[in-house]
């Protein structure tokens, strides 16, 4: 694929050195004429094309050669300037899909409703992950005085996993085991027996105390 990254930052520096193996064509567009130097001086090598420029240009973008761009990726430290990138790309140049990165997590829904194909917040991210984590423990913290031998256990399947492609009812879960949903590509799945697992679900599970340590092996 042909993907332009606007900004040269830690985020921009990574996600060029990260992809470039994968041997797409990468043209990373930064503003400070240092952190291009060094950029250039450590991801030429991985043919990752450095231009110096503004990535909300109309200019430096066309010198980036954006008709051919499949993905644009605005990744600078400042949000307006991301969503300026990707509308020039969506808007004016028909690039298929763009994703910005967003600071204040406020702004999220403001790109969603401009067009912007993939929104992402790190700050966001953490904060669901803390919510969840403490409101599960919070939870299993709750069934250990009400119930006492309770608990819910979250399994990640990774692509390794024996039990990929076999349906629930085949695992022969442990004895009072319930999968209470299967999260998969961020939809909630009600599972039945006859549910197969796929790489990259998470299995929420309610379990006895003591399976806590085992139930995890029965789907890696």
């Amino acid at each position: 694929m042909y993907i332009i990254i606007v900004g040269g930052g830690k985020l921009g520096y990574y996600l060029a050195k990260t992809l470039a193996p994968e041997k797409h064509k990468l043209v990373l567009i930064e503003e400070d004429f240092n952190l291009c130097k060094k950029i250039v001086d450590e991801l030429s090598v991985l043919g990752v094309q450095v231009i110096h420029g503004d990535g909300t240009d109309i200019n430096y973008l066309k010198d980036a050669n954006i008709e051919r761009a499949n993905i644009l990726i605005a990744v600078t430290g400042f949000d307006e300037n991301n969503l300026v990138a990707c509308q020039l790309a969506k808007n004016y140049f028909n690039v298929s899909r763009t994703i910005a990165r967003v600071n204040n997590p406020k702004n999220i829904n403001v790109f969603k409703q401009l067009g912007v194909d993939s929104v992402v917040s790190s700050t966001a991210l953490i904060a669901d992950i803390i919510e969840l984590e403490v409101d599960w423990a919070c939870l299993n913290n709750m069934l250990s005085h009400r119930v006492g031998n309770i608990r819910i256990k979250e399994i990640h399947v990774d692509r390794h996993a024996r039990s990929v492609g076999k349906k629930i009812a085949d695992l022969k879960l442990p004895e009072g085991t319930i999968i209470i949903s299967l999260i998969r590509e961020n939809q909630v799945i009600i599972p039945d027996g006859q549910t197969n697992i796929q790489t990259g679900d998470n299995i929420v599970a309610l379990t006895h105390v003591d399976n806590i340590v085992s139930l995890p092996g029965f789907f890696q």
